[in-house]
């Protein structure tokens, strides 16, 4: 309006101007005045009354202040001065909110939260009629930390990093039922929890808890390799018994000598002494007999 507003008033400025200016005829500046005062007026006019609404947006058309309709893309013929149009977009938005809250276990938890949202094409009309164009602060970010208190104190802190997914699922859930009357739809997956910041005394007692965990582990590795080692100390052993026991019945049985004479054959050194044994020894043995019964001549190879 401000264009017909100085049209107007070149206008009427053009109708006082005098005719002469000393010798000079003013007239036709006047005429010119005049004209340009109506184009003016008249383009200010038409200007006022067209309006455009781009891509991604809906008009809101108000009638002295209130709703009337809702303009899609494209440019618009209003009533100037009785209409006038509020712009809200309509295309994905992205809004970020901290909440703080307790956890089932009392434990305070501070969360970020990003939704991905976007206004209904067929509630523009009735969000700005119920909010205005400041729907953010007033509706998506009291419904974002009262969802997130809900869902918090479902879980205790140690489930809410744990179950991450779940407590995601189920935020989304409070947060899109809150939004729903108001016309805000939240994109399919457009929650995300960013962050959850917990209490120093909180992550003091969990990274206590994980230094302990892993010295249980290393204590039972430690447990587990001397069982192992015992067991296999206890297997050698029964070996060893099991060998004695066959080489005992060995000797006691007919031929033991024979058992004696191949021992004895196959530790020689070579040296072949008459006689095996003496006083106190108990026993006797008698080498040519034993190198006969092994298949030794006296030079200590075999007969051929």
């Amino acid at each position: 309006m401000g264009l017909v507003f100085f049209g107007v008033l070149i206008f009427l400025a053009s109708l006082f101007m005098p005719r002469t200016i000393g010798t000079q005829n003013t007239s036709g500046f006047a005429w010119m005045a005049r004209v340009l005062g109506v184009l003016l007026a008249v383009g200010g006019v038409i200007s006022s009354g067209v309006t455009t609404v781009p891509a991604g947006y809906r008009g809101v058309l108000l009638r002295f202040g209130a709703v009337n309709g809702v303009l899609t893309e494209g440019i618009h013929v209003i009533a100037p001065q009785v209409n006038t149009v509020e712009l809200v977009e309509v295309r994905t938005q992205k809004e970020e909110a901290q909440s703080a809250a307790a956890s089932k276990d009392l434990q305070t938890v501070t969360a970020t939260v990003v939704i991905n949202y976007h206004v209904s094409e067929e509630g523009v009309g009735d969000l700005y009629k119920k909010v205005g164009r400041d729907f953010r602060s007033r509706i998506i970010d009291p419904a974002t930390q009262e969802s997130v208190k809900a869902v918090t104190a479902r879980y205790t802190a140690e489930e809410l990093v744990r179950l991450r997914d779940r407590v995601k699922s189920e935020l989304q859930t409070e947060i899109k039922n809150r939004l729903t009357p108001y016309y805000i739809v939240v994109e399919p997956n457009g929650v995300s929890i960013t962050n959850f910041t917990f209490s120093e005394q909180f992550m003091q007692a969990i990274e206590s808890k994980q230094v302990a965990q892993q010295t249980a582990e290393k204590q039972r590795y430690v447990l587990q390799q001397a069982k192992l080692q015992a067991e296999t100390a206890i297997t050698e052993a029964r070996g060893k018994a099991e060998a004695a026991r066959v080489n005992a019945q060995a000797l006691n049985a007919q031929g033991g000598s024979r058992v004696l004479a191949r021992e004895w054959i196959e530790k020689w050194d070579g040296k072949v002494p008459t006689v095996a044994g003496g006083s106190g020894s108990g026993m006797i043995i008698d080498v040519r007999e034993l190198m006969k019964e092994g298949g030794l001549n006296q030079s200590g190879a075999k007969g051929q």
